[in-house]
């Protein structure tokens, strides 16, 4: 239902934002945009909008072109929602008035329902008769949702809509806005830096690196297949080992024009496997993220237990070859 056909896009002649992106996109599917920032994320929703016009390629919504300025007097697709990471509220006015703002009082208890299911969907139900002045930057950015999953759109971009949210109270609301959007069979673009956000709930994760779409899969391909070492960094702590590390650790043979990526849960102690020193532990909560060392050769790996031992032999469950 939503399509990119080598799409260009440059603010200024001879400096590209955007080369050569290509996706398809189904009904009601659930997709995080995955980036460092600069990568052209926002820029990529600000085209899908119609905020933008594509210097080359197109857009097509259900088979139709999605056009920008050049084309439309009121910039923004009617059936869609884009929720920046600015806000725009009216502070005399409640949070359920500000969500309700833009609906149609046409039928006054479908309205009521959609202020209220929106509402619910960001954990803000219990505060609809507050005004939006007395409110924190976080509450503040999930009335800005509230509005956009109120209208009911067909298609919601969502612009780091995490950014202001303390950490306990992201997966209440990131579980939340997609429970919302498969319910009503919205189609959802999130743009993130945080895996965290891009993995917990995304039908497809795409990887975007200096204007390009390097790499998109479903979130464990997205780790299982990891691309190239961009992608690793994007997804956490990972280890990066050339071949001759790879022969001299592990006793594995990989090609020498490729290095090999292993996540720090793919090894672990093994009596038989080489030895390290261990050198720094750092304790996360449920596990310890240790760092050792060989010769020259750093290594993470996670232990349920503190290691004891300055002194320990790891081995290697999994890993994968990408090149540089």
């Amino acid at each position: 239902m939503l399509k990119s056909r080598n799409l260009n896009f440059e603010y200024t002649a001879g400096n590209p934002v955007l080369k050569r992106i290509n996706f398809q996109i189904e009904d009601a599917e659930f997709i995080s945009i995955l980036g460092e920032s600069g990568s052209g994320k926002s820029t990529l929703l600000k085209l899908i909008y119609g905020m933008e016009d594509a210097t080359d390629g197109e857009i097509l919504f259900n088979g139709e072109k999605i056009g920008g300025p050049k084309f439309n007097l009121v910039p923004g697709h009617p059936k869609m929602k884009f929720v920046t990471q600015e806000f725009s509220l009216l502070e005399t006015i409640s949070v359920a008035e500000n969500v309700g703002k833009y609906l149609s009082n046409f039928d006054l208890p479908k309205k009521k329902r959609n202020i209220r299911s929106a509402l619910k969907a960001v954990g803000l139900l219990q505060l609809k008769d507050e005004l939006p002045s007395k409110m924190s930057g976080g509450q503040r950015q999930r009335i800005s949702i509230a509005t956009a999953l109120a209208a009911q759109p067909e298609v919601l971009l969502l612009d780091e809509p995490y950014g202001h949210l303390d950490q306990p109270l992201k997966f209440e609301i990131r579980k939340g806005i997609r429970d919302w959007a498969k319910e009503n069979g919205t189609t959802v673009l999130i743009t993130t830096h945080d895996i965290n956000d891009a993995m917990a709930y995304s039908d497809r994760i795409f990887v975007i690196k200096n204007g390009r779409l390097i790499q998109i899969a479903k979130p464990e391909a997205l780790k299982s297949q990891t691309k190239n070492k961009y992608v690793a960094g994007l997804l956490g702590v990972f280890n990066w080992l050339t071949p001759a590390e790879m022969w001299r650790l592990f006793r594995i043979r990989i090609d020498e024009n490729r290095f090999a990526v292993i996540y720090p849960e793919e090894i672990s102690p093994d009596d038989k496997g080489a030895e390290f020193l261990v050198d720094e532990i750092c304790f996360q909560g449920n596990n310890y993220l240790v760092k050792a060392i060989n010769q020259e050769t750093e290594v993470y790996f996670y232990s349920d237990q503190r290691p004891e031992r300055q002194h320990i032999h790891l081995g290697l469950k999994n890993f994968r070859t990408v090149r540089n």
